[in-house]
């Protein structure tokens, strides 16, 4: 072929192939313009979700306990945070909001990182609102929007049961649901039911310019409230039992060696720590009342709080629910297990019977198996005299449950179980397990046995003494000393058994969960966790014996009910004294279980003071307070004054 025809051809090759191209740029510019028009926009729609209210909390009367209020809120948007002007802009809105300048960083890094919008102020004022709004040239990236924002209308006073919100932490964001910018409930109820109180966030759809200037709105779905819970709490009492204790807790300071005005310390272990109380309704299980003092304000986590009141808060512990995350040793209160224990199965002292007087001299000698002599001493050193099974519980006479115990041990030398007795009771009416109540962070306590104490030393060397489970250690735990440890609840839970006739109910704080509709989504009905076989005989002698406890002329809580008023004889109780350092400057602390009425109950009633002395001069009247409210009213409550110093 000549080379003219070939560079013809390959003219008209290079023509066809231009013709193609341009054919095919007039059908993207033209043909397919909108498309990709189309295309384009939609590339430029965002997506914003807006937070859920969270869910109210309410008493039992409907009284709002926590709730939402609307607020305005400075968000800021990371993706539209300009990197030239950003460390100007820091400082501005660390001046704005009183955070530091890398707390304010540390939010735009959190921002742009999640591609999210982040709140750096919850509830920014009016005027400071405003000012945002007419400068909106110098805060860039940042928007004035409505949020929701917690409230605690109570303050202080069920700070202990509905508990507090905060931010996720590091366990928190391991669940995949979680983002760092969700706000869940930390303690309490706003912990246990947090999920049904978060609610479900909605969005709202926008369709951006490249500026991410809003051009127009696509579309919303509002947020859908959390559930509200409507408690068992009865905000009338809560406020008795409250004052209560703080009264208890101030008469404990001025009768105790460090005085009044003291503050609990390592270097003043005399100076009485806290108070705590449970009112629980014995036919259902449903708390009524339950609070721990001193507390917190769960506001503080909403508004804030000086750095010199958190330290004051968490030195003195303030952040838990004592009754039902503390442990006690419940000293004589675990008397009525003995008692129970020894009417079901016969075990008395020596020779004795339920009414046969055993002579209570003050001080109990003998010896063990080993030949070791043995002195146990009374809290009373000159003993109780002439008691039966009845005057021992309501005299608090610790030789005669001794007794008690050595009985048992004796009869275990024949029939290994009834060594384990007095545990076995303990266990059926509770105790050493967890309620199962719907709060968080409860403690199961400690009813010690053998296997216990064989464990223990195995496990964790020096926690016990070498050697084996003596009747010494059996002996400790019949007046629920030694290791014997139980929370405010549990002994409210096992009396209540007790007295209803052998039902150990589910304690329960939540009574109905309803959602923003007002549907009822959850009854939270009654459950019983066991029926325990105690026949009504038991039942109705030891009501009778907790009725002289505090009526009788030798109960140990006669004196703090000496001016209850009408129906005293309605009221039961039993007073205890943990021994919690020994020595001649020993400190004790102070518990009183109650029941009411003693005719048909209704209500046990527990306090115990740490630290506070014995029960009969502090526990006592702090506890007969409440009751004067449940049974005669408000009309009938007198201030908290001091008892007789018994055990």
């Amino acid at each position: 072929m000549r080379p003219g025809l070939r560079l013809a051809g390959l003219g008209v090759f290079f023509a066809a192939l231009f013709a193609v191209l341009l054919v095919r740029l007039w059908t993207i510019q033209v043909t397919l313009a909108d498309e990709y028009v189309a295309q384009a926009q939609n590339l430029q729609i965002r997506v914003v979700s807006t937070p859920a209210p969270r869910g109210e909390i309410r008493d039992a009367s409907g009284r709002l306990l926590a709730g939402s209020r609307s607020a305005l809120a400075l968000v800021i948007d990371g993706a539209l945070i300009d990197p030239e002007t950003e460390a100007e802009l820091v400082q501005r809105l660390a001046a704005l909001s009183d955070l530091s300048a890398s707390e304010v960083q540390r939010r735009i890094d959190q921002a742009r990182n999640l591609s999210d919008r982040v709140t750096l102020i919850d509830d920014l004022s009016d005027a400071d609102a405003l000012f945002v709004v007419e400068h909106a040239e110098e805060f860039g990236g940042l928007y004035v929007e409505p949020q929701p924002v917690r409230e605690y209308p109570m303050g202080e006073l069920v700070s202990s049961v509905v508990g507090y919100i905060g931010r996720p932490n590091a366990e928190d964001l391991e669940d995949p649901e979680i983002r760092s910018t969700d706000v869940l409930g930390k303690a309490g109820t706003e912990r246990y039911y947090d999920t049904d109180l978060r609610g479900t966030p909605g969005f709202i759809k926008y369709r951006v310019d490249a500026q991410r200037n809003v051009i127009e709105v696509l579309g919303e779905q509002p947020p859908r409230p959390g559930n509200t819970m409507i408690l068992n709490i009865d905000t009338d009492l809560q406020e008795v039992v409250f004052e209560s204790l703080r009264q208890g807790l101030d008469l404990s300071r001025e009768v105790s060696p460090s005085g009044a005005g003291c503050e609990p310390s390592h270097a003043d272990e005399q100076c009485p720590v806290r108070a705590t109380a449970v009112v629980l309704d014995v036919t259902n299980g449903a708390v009524k009342a339950m609070a721990s003092y001193p507390t917190f304000n769960s506001s503080i986590f909403v508004e804030g709080v000086s750095e010199e009141e958190w330290d004051r808060l968490t030195t003195l512990r303030a952040f838990s629910n004592y009754a039902v995350q503390g442990v006690y040793a419940p000293a004589s209160a675990f008397k009525s297990v003995a008692y129970v224990t020894a009417l079901e199965g016969g075990y008395f002292p020596e020779g004795q019977t339920a009414t046969s007087r055993y002579v209570c001299l003050g001080t109990l000698e003998f010896q063990f198996d080993d030949g070791s002599p043995q002195v146990f001493r009374d809290w009373k050193p000159g003993g109780h005299g002439p008691v039966n099974l009845g005057e021992a519980f309501q005299q608090s006479c610790d030789l005669y449950f001794w007794e008690v115990a050595l009985t048992l041990w004796r009869d275990g030398e024949e029939d290994g179980d009834a060594r384990n007795e007095l545990q076995r009771w303990a266990r059926e009416f509770g105790f050493d397990a967890v309620t199962g109540i719907d709060l968080p962070f409860e403690a199961p306590g400690l009813i010690p046995d053998e296997a216990w104490f064989k464990r223990v030393q195995e496990e964790t060397p020096g926690r016990v003494r070498e050697g084996p489970w003596t009747g010494g250690d059996l002996m400790n735990t019949v007046i629920g000393q030694g290791s014997t440890l139980s929370t405010p609840l549990q002994l409210a839970n096992a009396y209540a058994a007790m007295v209803n006739g052998g039902t150990l109910w589910k304690p329960r704080v939540l009574d109905q969960m309803v959602d923003s509709d007002g549907v009822t989504v959850l009854d939270n009905s009654r459950t019983a966790i066991r029926i325990v076989d105690i026949s009504p005989d038991t039942v109705t002698s030891i009501l009778r014996d907790m009725r002289l406890v505090v009526n009788g002329k030798s109960g140990t809580a006669r004196g703090a009910f000496a001016n209850f008023g009408e129906n005293r004889n309605e009221v039961g109780g039993k007073t205890g004294t943990a021994e919690v350092i020994k020595g001649a400057e020993g400190v004790d602390t102070a518990l009183f279980v109650g029941v009411t009425p003693v005719s048909n109950p209704k209500y046990v009633v527990v306090v115990v003071i740490e630290r506070g002395g014995s029960g009969g001069r502090i526990a006592a009247p702090t506890a007969r307070r409440i009751l004067q409210y449940i049974v005669n009213g408000s009309e009938g409550v007198t201030a908290v004054s001091p008892g007789d110093d018994l055990d």
